[in-house]
């Protein structure tokens, strides 16, 4: 009887991890801007330089998820980190720049002020201003192991 209660113990403690472990939250931060929508044709004209930038960066480990020709969204990457999200919506384009990624990546900074100059600001985001933590502890090793993305990940 000992050993069935010390087992069912055992099973409900892994039960009950496995439940945090799938369910822990984690956040990377983001700091939003909007825009006034670019046409297709202009979006075009971003998203290409997003390549080349990402192609230049290559060997820093730098990536880009460009979506089909078509597509209105791409992703920079500092390897398994988001560094920039930009979204081409029919009222507003959305500027996510993901925490640190100045630090994390120098050139996205060059990148993103080169984007935002040709970029009409509209809308209000909900938060402002740069993200100024970055995850650590239990949510890193979270992030890390369960999510695939690295935070100590650098790409200079």
């Amino acid at each position: 009887m000992k050993k069935a209660t010390s087992f069912l113990t055992f099973l409900g403690l892994v039960v009950a991890a496995g439940i945090v472990w799938i369910t822990y939250p984690t956040v990377l931060e983001s700091e939003l801007k909007t825009f006034r929508a670019l046409s297709p044709e202009d979006f075009k004209v971003i998203r290409a330089s997003a390549i080349t930038f990402a192609q230049e960066n290559a060997a820093k480990g730098i990536v880009i998820n460009p979506g089909h020709e078509l597509s209105q969204v791409f992703e920079l990457r500092c390897k398994s980190v988001p560094l920039m999200l930009v979204e081409n919506g029919y009222d507003l384009l959305t500027l996510h720049v993901f925490g640190h990624a100045d630090q994390r990546a120098p050139g996205i900074a060059h990148l993103e002020s080169q984007m935002v100059t040709t970029f009409v600001p509209e809308g209000k985001p909900a938060k402002f201003g740069r993200v100024h933590v970055d995850p650590s502890g239990l949510e890193a090793f979270v992030m890390k192991h369960r999510d695939g993305i690295d935070v100590a990940q650098q790409c200079r």
